[in-house]
C-alpha cells in the first residue's frame, strides 16, 4: 500500500534551487519531496490520499543547518547560569548569588555568555570578585568566546593550581605579585580549572537535551554540524572525552541529523567510531577539526600587527606551523575533511598556505576542507582560498555581539575586513552559517537579518537575504558533502523544511528579524509546530 504524503500549499516556496527557484506547492511522501512546483502538478504527483497542509500565507524554505556548534557544553550551558544580561561585575555576583539558590550541596557554579566590553567597569572579573559570591564552593565564570575561564579560589584550589604551577604551552595564566593566579586562565590554561570540574549527573544530562534539541527545531533547524571532542583537548578540557559517549546517548532524544567534526591529536583512533551509531543512519562522520589560533575577545586571535588596545599583544598560534600542518596531512591522507578554526589574520594566511602546501604535496580531490570562522581576512589571502577551493565555515552573530567593541580592538582600517561575506562571495568563495553555539544564539532568522543588515557594522559587507538563506541551506549542506540530498527544495531530496510566519524575502530587512518559525520538518516528520 503506497504511503499517504502530503501537500503544502497557499504560500510562498522558496525553493534554493536555481532550476525552480520558486513554486506554488510542494508534495511530499515517505520523507521525501516528490514535486515542488504547481500546485496541479503536485497534487497529481501524489495522486489520492494525501494530507493537505496550509500554509496560511507563510513561507516554506529548506530546513535550516547549522555546520558548526558544540552540542554536549551547548546542553551543560543550558544547566547553568547565564550571565549574559550582566552590566558590572556586581551584576554578576548578584546573578551568581541567585543561581546558587538553586544549587544544592556543593556543586560548582559555572557563569556563562559573559563579556567584560559589555561591562561597566571594562574588565573581567578575578578570584576576589568571585569569592565574594562564595568563598566556599567552586565558582568559574567562562568568557562568552569559551576561551578563558574566571575562578574563585576555591575552584583553584580544588584544581591543584598554585604560585608555581607554570604556564601550559599555548596558555596563560594571569598572576598576583607573588606569582599566586588571580583566577583570570587564558587559552590552554582554562583546562587546568575545567578539567577539575564534575560533570553533572546522567539524568540532568539526559533532561537537559531534550529540551535543548527541541528548542533548537523550534529554529527551524533540520540538521546539524557538531564538535565533538575525543579527549581532553578541546574547550571543554577532560569533560570533553565524554562528547562521543555522551552524543551516543542523546540519540534518540535529537531529531536531527548530525556530522560530526571530531577533535582529536590522533587520527588512527577515529577509526573505532566509524562503525557506532554517529555514522548510522542520516547521521555521518564527516571531519577532524584543529586550532591555529584563539579569538577577538580574549585578544589571543594569531595577528600581523598587535591590538589597538593591547600594543603588547598579536595573539598566539595553538600549535607550531608544522605540528599543524602534520595534523592536517594525517587527516587529509586518511580521507577526513580538514576543518581548521582560524581568527586572525595572520592564522588565517598560515591556514591557507598549509592547505596550498597540502594540495601541492599530496593532492586529493574533493576534499572540501574548511576554515571555520575565517573572521579576518585580505584580498590576497581570500584569492588563494578561492584558488583552493576552501569552504569557510562563518557565524554571523559574531558581529551582533562583537560590534561595539571591534573598532577599538583592530582599529577601523582591519574592520572593513572582518566577517567580509560580500569579499567571500565576490570571490566565489562557498561560505556556510554557523553559530559555534553555545557561544552565540542558533536563532538563524537573526543570523539572516544580521547578514542583510550587517546591524550597521561595515554595511559594505553586507549581502542579499537569497545569499544569507544559502549559506543556512544549499551551501551549508555543501559544507558538509550533503547538497545532493538536502539543502533545497528539490524533488528527491529529503523532505527537510521549515515553514515561516513570512517570507524574508519579502519583508523589509528590519522585519526579517521578526519571522517566526511555525514549523519544523525532518524527513518529512514534524519535529516543531
Amino acid at each position: 500500500m503506497k504511503e499517504h504524503g502530503q501537500l503544502y500549499f497557499n504560500g510562498i516556496v522558496r525553493t534554493m534551487d536555481a532550476a525552480c527557484p520558486v513554486a506554488e506547492a510542494v508534495a511530499v511522501r515517505g520523507g521525501t519531496i516528490i514535486a515542488a512546483g504547481a500546485k496541479s502538478t503536485c497534487t497529481a504527483a501524489l495522486e489520492k490520499g494525501f494530507e493537505p497542509v496550509d500554509l496560511k500565507g507563510g513561507a516554506l524554505l529548506p530546513g535550516f543547518i547549522d555546520t558548526h556548534l558544540h552540542p554536549v557544553l551547548l546542553i551543560f550551558f543550558a544547566l547553568n547560569c547565564d550571565l549574559g544580561v550582566a552590566k558590572s561585575i556586581g551584576d554578576l555576583q548578584h546573578g551568581m548569588r541567585e543561581a546558587l539558590l538553586k544549587k544544592s550541596g556543593d556543586a560548582w557554579l559555572v557563569g556563562l555568555n559573559f563579556d567584560e566590553q559589555n561591562m561597566r567597569e571594562k574588565r573581567v572579573p578575578d578570584r576576589h570578585d568571585l569569592d565574594k559570591v562564595n568563598a566556599d564552593r567552586p565558582l568559574i565564570v567562562i568568557k562568552h568566546d569559551g576561551h578563558s575561564v574566571f575562578a574563585n579560589t576555591r575552584a583553584i584550589e580544588v584544581a591543584a593550581v598554585t604560585a608555581s604551577t607554570p604556564d601550559p604551552e599555548a596558555g596563560v595564566i594571569e598572576r598576583e605579585s607573588d606569582s599566586y593566579p588571580t583566577g583570570v586562565f587564558r587559552e590552554m590554561a582554562a583546562q587546568l580549572i575545567l578539567n577539575a570540574m564534575p560533570m553533572p549527573d546522567l539524568g540532568t544530562l539526559v533532561d537537559g537535551a531534550r529540551q535543548t534539541f527541541h528548542r533548537l527545531a523550534s529554529l527551524g533547524l533540520t540538521s546539524l554540524g557538531v564538535v565533538l571532542q575525543t579527549g581532553d583537548e578541546g574547550p571543554a578540557g577532560s569533560a570533553g572525552a565524554f562528547d562521543v559517549p555522551a552524543m551516543q546517548l542523546f540519540l534518540e532524544h535529537c531529531p536531527q541529523s548530525l556530522y560530526s567534526l571530531l577533535i582529536t591529536s590522533d587520527i588512527n583512533g577515529l577509526d573505532g567510531l566509524k562503525d557506532g551509531a554517529l555514522n548510522s543512519g542520516s547521521h555521518r562522520l564527516g571531519g577532524v577539526k584543529f586550532f591555529a589560533d584563539g579569538t577577538f575577545g580574549s585578544s589571543t586571535a594569531y595577528m600581523f600587527q598587535p591590538f589597538s588596545d593591547s600594543h603588547d599583544k598579536s595573539g598566539m598560534l595553538m600549535h607550531p606551523p608544522e605540528e599543524l600542518y602534520g595534523r592536517m596531512a594525517a587527516a587529509h591522507n586518511a580521507g577526513w575533511q580538514v576543518c581548521v578554526h582560524a581568527i586572525g589574520d595572520a592564522a588565517n594566511r598560515l591556514c591557507v598556505d598549509l592547505y596550498d602546501r597540502l594540495f601541492k604535496e599530496q593532492p586529493r580531490k574533493g576534499c572540501r576542507h574548511r576554515i571555520e570562522h575565517a573572521s579576518i581576512m585580505d584580498e590576497k589571502t581570500m584569492r588563494d582560498l578561492s584558488r583552493l577551493g576552501i569552504v569557510v565555515s562563518s557565524q554571523p552573530m559574531f558581529i551582533h555581539s562583537e560590534k561595539e567593541w571591534l573598532p577599538r580592538r583592530l582599529g577601523g582600517e582591519r574592520c572593513k575586513i572582518v566577517y567580509p561575506f560580500r569579499s567571500f562571495l565576490d570571490a566565489g568563495i562557498k561560505l556556510a552559517g554557523a553559530s559555534d553555539a553555545p557561544i552565540e544564539s542558533q536563532n538563524v532568522i537573526q543570523a539572516i537579518y544580521c547578514c542583510v543588515t550587517r546591524e550597521g557594522f561595515e554595511p559594505h559587507q553586507c549581502i542579499s537575504v537569497e545569499e544569507a538563506v544559502r549559506m543556512y541551506t544549499l551551501d551549508a549542506a555543501y559544507a558538509q558533502f550533503e547538497d545532493g540530498i538536502k539543502g533545497s527544495i528539490t524533488p528527491g531530496k529529503r523532505a527537510d523544511l521549515v515553514v515561516l510566519s513570512d517570507d524574508p524575502f519579502k519583508v523589509k530587512p528590519d522585519k526579517i528579524g521578526d519571522i517566526k518559525v511555525v514549523r519544523t520538518l525532518v524527513g518529512g516528520k514534524v519535529v516543531y509546530n
